[in-house]
């Protein structure tokens, strides 16, 4: 089931200029890890868990106003393809930044991951810390 976090609120409510990140990877351990993290950084946030593409849909429905800034997608979800996903969330909100992660088959379907609206594509298991510092530079180029 897609988690949307109750303590997410507007920026402009908390002051802070959190970049408000959905995960949707359909590794339970991966998702809560990369949360937790995010929780822990004071410029990023986990703003939904979804382990699907059916969650993911479902929380970008129910979001009430409350836009992701940015989204990790894996490519590969048991219920779809995380492209579809990206050009979803895209023309909801042309400005999000998506970072896809993709395993070494998934790679070969690069470039229409970035076509399909995705900012950037890491091979899945690379390091927090690369992700964190690609979120950080997709949020940048963002505002």
């Amino acid at each position: 089931m897609g988690v949307a976090f109750s303590e997410v609120r507007p920026l402009m409510e908390t002051g802070r200029k959190t970049l408000r990140v959905l995960i949707v990877d359909d590794h339970a351990a991966f998702r809560q890890a990369l949360a937790i993290v995010l929780g822990a950084q004071p410029d990023l946030e986990a703003a939904g868990l979804a382990g699907s593409l059916a969650e993911a849909r479902g929380l970008v429905r129910s979001s009430c106003g409350h836009r992701f800034d940015a989204a990790v997608v894996d490519l590969g979800l048991p219920d779809g393809d995380g492209a579809e996903l990206a050009a979803e969330l895209v023309q909801a909100e042309p400005a999000v930044a998506v970072l896809a992660l993709a395993d070494r088959r998934d790679l070969e379907r690069r470039g229409l991951t970035l076509r399909a609206g995705a900012k950037e594509v890491l091979t899945k298991g690379a390091d927090l810390g690369r992700i964190l510092d690609a979120l950080r530079r997709l949020g940048t180029r963002r505002r």
